[in-house]
């Protein structure tokens, strides 16, 4: 097979700055990557202890409960201040528990590095464990795991592995048993933390603006006085060769089946790792893979996607779809075509050529921000003994041959060992990493063009990555729509994605594999937006593309009938998220007439009623240069770029007429309410504000004020969960757009406090519009927000993003830099002028999700 030209591993990936590792005395495990490119620095440390390292608490979800101890408090740090101080870095912290490891993320402004190093380190080795602390923590993964009943890709999950491990601990949920749960005491969770957090257990990654020997002269400074300690050794036991085909069925409540096919799979460390991979990849890896042909595109599923897990042990190769119960037979039958097709037939080297650029892609995309080179050097270097197994991964995905993947096909996809696991709706169970030497730079400054048809081009230089994002955005979303449209936007945005004039749905894919491009469509409240990723080498194909779709779009009759009918299988899905569930409501409680009471995915009637005229009209209305942007950010050249988008885009000509100028809403004079039965163990909580639009200079003011609700050191958490013990989740989320949005309060909580939640929500309001801050608190707030708008906008292709909507909703190019100076200049005094100016505590609706098995109605008193 020729080797596809692929830029990205000969030059910049070869390139890549060196690991620097070294073992600190007390046993601990020390990597750096450094780049000075980000003014961040990412800290991830692993520790080998997961559910399936548990011995005599296997079950209890220990592994999982020391996890949530240990930002809760250290023996120099009391209850709460580890989060509070992580946010006066800019820091945000993460953990999360797998079956082999448990891992713990700090991302810091760099001017903290140091701090975040102490911090991080006190909290993993020096956690307080606080009684009543590790007792609310307890109840906190203990209602977690009750959640799970009502998340049916949890539930699908958990019957997969329980069924495919028999003997093995990765049958067992990570989240673990109730029961064994709720026996357990914090003295055992310590002892837990004692035997497994020792240094020589742990591997701590660091990349970003740091000297490796400064990085490495502080921790050892920092974890001198710490010694190593005796590993348990491990106790797991090897799974037995599967003999013979398993199945297992359970009802959900699920608005679809999951039907999930799982065959052993190999661990990270085997030779045909890659080949099984590549062959994932090729079956399920989105439009036009083999079994979205075969599968979604004939209608018979909603989604399918298939994927290679790879523990530290034997995994699991695994195909996923939702559909319809009364198709799983059909499903089933054309699934083993495929596969038979697959163990039999050897693959087109072209297929194969797609797949190794897709992977590359992804493994480029996912090392451009510093905690994901961070997580990547640490699991790795942990589950591989190879901090740098990544670009080895690269480098043997590139080798594979059609009798590579025909061969492990053949011998894992075997039918003999197969397990077939379905979730159905109740009641129907009877049917059946790159160097700082390629770009030290400060990042660079976006250009603004304009072709001669007026359309907007925004040119973003950023050669630090071989990747180029070219995004198309387009006035639209709920903003243009109205009650007998609601979805028309969203069903344009998919539609974009089925073909053009010149070339079918097939072909178009086939055409993106080819590329190993990513081609993604969205539609929200106020815009379309239409992406695309390539490799540098592509750019000329990929810009060629978006003019053609823009211009050519296809809007086939019968694509239309198919994205139609998936618009409202997701309509229905939805209505599973809590959160989901809640704002829509919300968002129709509080606006009256704008379009923003509309639901982003449309509603049931109006989708199934739009016709292919209505389609056609509402995409030559948005597509003109007038209310149209064109970004291009990456690896290019200025005048290359400008002339391909001058050739794909000079002839888009001006629409039939104007954009739909959306009614005003009226004032909120009195308080709304809403109340409704929910198919759920907990209840939910919404309580609205009419907002602000994104133009409003207030805009940083209600997004500090934001900040000094939600989070983990925010007073909402503090006072709701924490010291009231009243909600399992609770937050603040302010949602702006062109017009006046929303400031959102939410909880989710036990249906018998769901009074006394509300009260401590508008309560929390009312103080931060009348008390002053503690000015630490305050401080913490504003390096929060800088810091997460930091880690958010870190590649090119998220900047780009921004700055495409900040252009086409007038805010100008400079957006991002004015509101960061409206942060840093914003006084206590401005937040609460501007929460009393804007947030009136006393104008506001209430959504109430009560759940339907709840003998007594929540919100008697809403009306008041």
């Amino acid at each position: 097979m020729a080797k596809p030209e692929l830029p990205a591993i000969s030059g910049p990936v070869a390139a890549a700055a060196p690991i620097h590792r070294k073992v600190l005395p007390n046993g601990l495990v020390l990597l750096v990557e450094e780049d000075p490119s980000k003014p961040l620095v990412a800290f991830h440390a692993v520790v080998r202890a997961g559910s399936a390292t548990e011995g005599e608490f296997l079950g209890s979800g220990i592994s999982h409960v020391v996890e949530h101890m240990l930002f809760k408090g250290t023996g120099r740090r009391g209850v709460g201040q580890v989060e509070a101080e992580a946010r006066s870095y800019g820091g945000t912290t993460q953990g999360y528990t797998t079956y082999d490891t448990t891992a713990y993320q700090l991302t810091v402004n760099k001017e903290f590095w140091r701090q975040g190093a102490d911090l991080l380190l006190d909290a993993l080795f020096s956690p307080s464990m606080d009684a009543a602390e590790f007792s609310k923590e307890r109840d906190v993964v203990l209602r977690e795991l009750k959640m799970r009943d009502d998340d049916p890709e949890r539930l699908a999950w958990d019957l997969l592995f329980e069924t495919a491990y028999q003997v093995h601990p990765y049958r067992i949920p990570i989240i673990g048993y109730e029961p064994l749960m709720t026996r357990l005491t914090r003295e055992e969770a310590a002892a837990y933390h004692r035997r497994y957090y020792v240094p020589n257990n742990v591997v701590l990654a660091v990349t970003g603006d740091v000297k490796a020997k400064e990085l490495f002269d502080r921790v050892e400074e920092l974890t001198q006085a710490i010694p190593p300690g005796r590993v348990p050794p491990s106790t797991r036991v090897e799974e037995p060769l599967q003999l013979s085909p398993r199945e297992a069925l359970k009802e959900a409540p699920a608005a679809h089946a999951i039907l999930a096919v799982g065959f052993p799979g190999v661990a990270l460390a085997s030779d045909d790792l890659f080949a099984l991979d590549c062959l994932s990849w090729i079956l399920g890896g989105g439009r036009g893979s083999v079994l979205e042909k075969g599968l979604k595109e004939t209608g018979v599923v909603y989604s399918v996607h298939s994927y290679h897990y790879t523990p530290s042990q034997r995994g699991l190769f695994v195909v996923s779809m939702r559909l319809e119960p009364e198709n799983l037979a059909r499903a089933k039958a054309l699934l083993g075509e495929a596969l038979r097709q697959v163990r039999e037939e050897p693959l087109p080297p072209r297929e194969i050529e797609a797949a190794q650029k897709a992977v590359v892609r992804e493994y480029l995309s996912g090392r451009q921000t510093v905690a994901g080179r961070a997580s990547d050097l640490a699991t790795h270097e942990v589950l591989a003994g190879d901090p740098d197994f990544s670009r080895r991964y690269v480098e043997r995905m590139m080798k594979l041959t059609p009798q590579d993947l025909q061969r492990v096909a053949r011998r894992y996809l075997d039918g003999e060992r197969m397990t077939v696991t379905t979730l159905v709706p109740q009641g129907r169970a009877s049917e059946g990493a790159f160097s700082s030497a390629q770009a030290a730079a400060a990042p660079a400054k976006p250009e603004l063009a304009a072709l001669k048809n007026g359309l907007r081009l925004i040119l973003l230089e950023d050669h630090r990555v071989p990747l180029v994002t070219i995004q198309v955005s387009m006035a639209a979303g709920v903003r243009c729509e109205d009650d007998e449209n609601n979805g028309i936007s969203a069903l344009t945005a998919r539609m974009l994605l089925r073909g053009t004039r010149r070339r079918g749905p097939a072909e178009l894919n086939d055409l993106l594999r080819g590329m190993g491009a990513s081609l993604v469509s969205v539609s929200g409240r106020n815009s379309l937006n239409l992406t695309i990723e390539v490799v540098g080498s592509e750019l000329p194909k990929a810009v060629s593309l978006l003019g053609e779709i823009i211009q050519e779009p296809g809007f086939s009759t019968d694509e239309l009938e198919k994205e139609r009918k998936l618009l409202l299988a997701e309509l229905a899905a939805q209505e599973e998220d809590p959160f989901s569930w809640g704002i829509r409501r919300l968002m129709r409680t509080l606006f009256t007439v704008h379009p923003y009471r509309l639901d982003p995915l449309g509603n049931k009637e109006a989708v199934s009623r739009v016709t292919h005229a209505e389609l056609e009209a509402f995409f030559d209305m948005i597509r003109d240069p007038k209310w149209m942007v064109v970004g291009m950010a990456g690896d290019f050249k200025k005048e290359e770029a400008v002339r391909h988008l001058t050739a794909a885009f000079e002839k888009v000509s001006p629409g039939p007429g104007a954009l739909p100028e959306p009614p005003e809403e009226p004032e909120l004079t009195s308080p709304r309410s809403h109340l409704e039965a929910v198919p759920r163990q907990e209840g939910l909580v919404l309580i609205g504000f009419p907002g602000i639009a994104l133009s409003d200079p207030r805009l940083p003011l209600v997004d500090l004020a934001e900040n000094l609700l939600s989070g983990g050191a925010g007073r909402l958490f503090a006072e709701v969960r924490e010291r009231r013990g009243l909600a399992y989740a609770v937050g603040a989320s302010a949602i702006h757009g062109v017009d006046p949005g929303a400031f959102v309060l939410y909880a989710l909580a036990e249906p018998a406090k769901m009074d006394e939640v509300r009260e401590a929500l508008l309560d929390q309001m009312r103080r931060l519009s009348r008390e002053p801050f503690d000015p630490q608190e305050f401080q913490r707030a504003k390096q929060g927000l800088l810091g997460a708008r930091r880690i958010a906008r870190q590649s090119a292709g998220a900047r780009l993003s921004q700055l495409c909507l900040n252009e086409l909703y007038g805010l100008g190019l400079d957006f991002d830099e004015r509101y960061e100076a409206g942060i840093l200049m914003a006084t206590e005094e401005d937040v609460r002028r501007g929460m009393f100016e804007v947030l009136n505590p006393e104008q506001h609706v209430v959504v109430i999700g009560q759940p339907a098995a709840s003998e007594e109605p929540a919100g008697a008193e809403l009306g008041r």
